[in-house]
């Protein structure tokens, strides 16, 4: 016989109200003395605050229900108890107040036939009810009339011809990168010419100045285009044409190139010509050696006879040592240097001009004296260009006429300083602009004496990153001492000055570098650019790190401009007014001026009177730009720093709190 299993006693049943039950949601406990019935037990109810938001009938109905039925209703037996189930902490009163405004308007939206109520009504109705002073203050700022743009856009249709071409070829320079890579100016000078006639205008001189003839396809739309306003004349696009730069491998070599003697037919006001090739950029393509890229392609005699025939004088010209050899264009450059379509020749650039390695010492005299030929037969030449020409050395240097007033030379191995400076000697007296770029032999010694020799100079550039494509040691310097005769000397018309890849300077020779040029301030009153970069030789990390913070923040405070630009005076301004304001304005210039020559003088006494001297004579301020960088890096083509691998956008960059905002992240794999 079992025995039959007995049930302990429980102990006092808990009561859950429904929300809508009690006014105050309180829950009591309730001490029974006998068991109720299953019928008569109150139905345990596990109602989420979601309920109360989203049903709004059930809670009048409870309501309703609270004031005619008896708390305990039937109900089967309840299910297990959950979290939800355990008692609530009482609520404040001030929660009763929100929960029966709230059904208040749940009852107005079903009144009004509402079928649905967003949670963000419900916010802009609460925020409207608990805050009524934020309906006035938004229609206030409604009714406010915005301030008035101070930019002012003109008319630039209405500007002149002159001004619109100068401001289209500023926007759009370059139409062309190195090895013949076009820009995206290209296009966009074509869709602004559509915008009205003074643009058309203005975008068609500046495009056609040096129309974009690469590739081919080019070519032959600009030689169609010129035919078709021939016979149109609506625009003379033939009158706007005055340089060429042709590409001889693609332009004139293939069968897809073009005519050039239909081409120059259509410019008859041209004056610059440049016949190139893609391998003459060393910097891009280095392994491009001059005598492995050798051109059967050479100047034809007909080129010549059609620009006399023509009439077409030139104001400049390039010869290039490919087309076919140095000897053969340097013949051809003596010959026709005396027809009129070159002697009033301004400006001339000589690239690729090497000699073979077998050449005898016959050959180089040659060489010298058909160049030397070439060049006496230009009397207004004024700027002259040396590029990738090994044969440019001591005795070719001295043969350059006295009369430049631009000189650039590039990439010439066995120029070196000496020799630039005996022709400085002679010719330096009217230079206005010298470029020294990528010499491996030539130091800067010629620099000591830079203000004696060259007193007009205005344009300083000199950068010693080396290319040599015949030799695996190319980047090192073929010279000991970078200044080996002592600081340098600045002319006193300077306007820019741009020293790059300093090398085989030490850190005693660089402080008397940077010496000199503040010691020369208050002779360089046109200076407005200074960009040094050296690389010191056998220096720590710290000395270079002293040199820095030492002269860095002296060289801007010497020659950095930072004062404010002036402001532009009001258009309309009576008479009077303006008298009165140029009145006061020189009161207070007089005041300022005694001001500070109060405070100068109590500066002066203060201060001892070797750094009195020195700040008088090294003050200068009209610099817009001033760079110092001091490093030990091996110098190289392209330097790439911090700017280079940031995002445009400035918030791309921050940390990630763990959370994706992009819902479609997360059903992706991170491969």
């Amino acid at each position: 016989m079992s025995r039959k299993s007995i049930r302990t006693r429980r102990k006092p049943r808990v009561s859950y109200h429904d929300l809508s039950d009690s006014d105050d949601f309180e829950f009591m406990t309730q001490q029974q003395s006998s068991r109720p019935s299953r019928a008569a037990r109150r139905n345990q109810t596990y109602r989420e605050s979601s309920d109360d938001e989203s049903s709004a009938d059930e809670d009048d109905d409870d309501d309703v229900s609270s004031s005619s039925t008896p708390d305990v209703e039937p109900a089967p037996k309840p299910s297990r108890a959950t979290r939800q189930s355990q008692p609530k902490p009482m609520l404040p009163p001030k929660f009763d107040s929100h929960l029966s405004a709230r059904q208040n308007i749940l009852k107005r939206q079903r009144e009004a036939g509402a079928s649905s109520f967003s949670f963000s009504t419900y916010k802009q109705s609460k925020f409207q009810r608990t805050d009524p002073g934020a309906k006035v203050m938004v229609e206030i700022k409604a009714s406010e009339p915005e301030p008035a743009s101070t930019i002012k856009i003109p008319p630039w249709q209405e500007l002149p011809y002159q001004v619109l071409k100068n401001i289209m070829t500023f926007a759009s320079y370059p139409l062309y990168h190195q090895a013949s890579r076009s820009s995206s100016s290209i296009q966009w000078l074509c869709e602004t010419s559509m915008l009205c006639r003074s643009f058309h205008e203005a975008c068609m001189a500046a495009l056609l100045y040096s129309p974009p003839l690469y590739p081919s396809r080019r070519a032959h739309g600009l030689i169609a285009l010129l035919r078709q306003s021939r016979n149109r004349p609506i625009i003379e696009y033939r009158s706007k044409i005055h340089r060429l730069d042709i590409e001889v491998k693609q332009l004139l070599v293939k069968k897809s190139g073009i005519d050039l003697e239909i081409l120059l037919n259509q410019t008859p006001l041209l004056r610059e010509l440049r016949l190139y090739s893609n391998y003459d950029d060393l910097n891009t393509v280095i392994w491009a050696q001059r005598g492995a890229t050798k051109s059967k392609w050479s100047y034809p005699d007909r080129l010549f006879d059609l620009l006399q025939e023509k009439n077409i004088a030139l104001n400049s010209f390039e010869w290039n040592g490919r087309f076919p050899s140095a000897i053969e264009a340097l013949e051809i450059a003596a010959k026709v240097h005396s027809q009129p379509s070159f002697s009033r020749l301004k400006e001339v650039a000589f690239l690729n001009f090497s000699m073979p390695d077998k050449a005898t010492p016959t050959d180089i005299s040659r060489a010298h004296s058909l160049f030397e030929s070439a060049l006496s037969q230009l009397p207004e030449l004024r700027r002259l260009t040396m590029r990738a020409c090994p044969m440019v050395g001591p005795a070719l240097i001295s043969m350059l006429p006295g009369s430049l007033h631009h000189l650039e030379i590039s990439n010439c191995l066995y120029l070196d300083s000496p020799a630039l400076q005996a022709f400085l000697v002679t010719g330096g007296a009217h230079l206005t602009s010298l470029r020294l770029s990528g010499n491996q032999s030539m130091s800067l010694e010629f620099m000591a004496v830079l203000k004696t020799l060259c007193p007009r100079l205005q344009d300083l550039r000199i950068d010693l990153l080396y290319i040599d494509p015949t030799s695996y040691n190319d980047r090192e310097p073929l010279y000991d001492e970078l200044l080996p005769s002592g600081p340098p000397t600045w002319p006193e018309d300077l306007t820019n000055i741009a020293l790059d890849n300093l090398r085989q300077l030490s850190a005693e020779d660089a402080e008397g570098l940077l010496a000199s040029l503040v010691d020369a301030a208050k002779d360089l009153q046109s200076l407005k650019r200074i960009d040094i970069k050296a690389i010191l030789n056998g220096s720590s990390w710290r000395d270079r790190a002293e040199l820095r913070r030492k002269w860095l923040p002296k060289l801007q405070e010497v020659f950095l401009n930072t004062s404010e630009p002036p402001k532009e005076p009001s258009r309309r301004q009576p008479i009077s007014s303006m008298m009165a304001t140029q009145a006061r304005s020189s009161k207070q210039r007089q005041s300022q001026r005694i001001a500070t020559n109060l405070l100068n003088k109590a500066s002066s006494t203060d201060a001892s009177d070797s750094d009195s001297a020195a700040s008088s004579t090294s003050k200068h301020a009209r610099c817009d730009f001033v760079n110092l960088i001091i490093s030990d890096q091996r110098p190289a083509q392209d330097q790439y720093r911090e700017d280079d691998f940031l995002d445009d956008e400035p918030s791309g960059d921050e940390e990630w709190n763990g959370r994706d905002t992009d819902p479609t992240l997360s059903t992706r794999y991170a491969w």
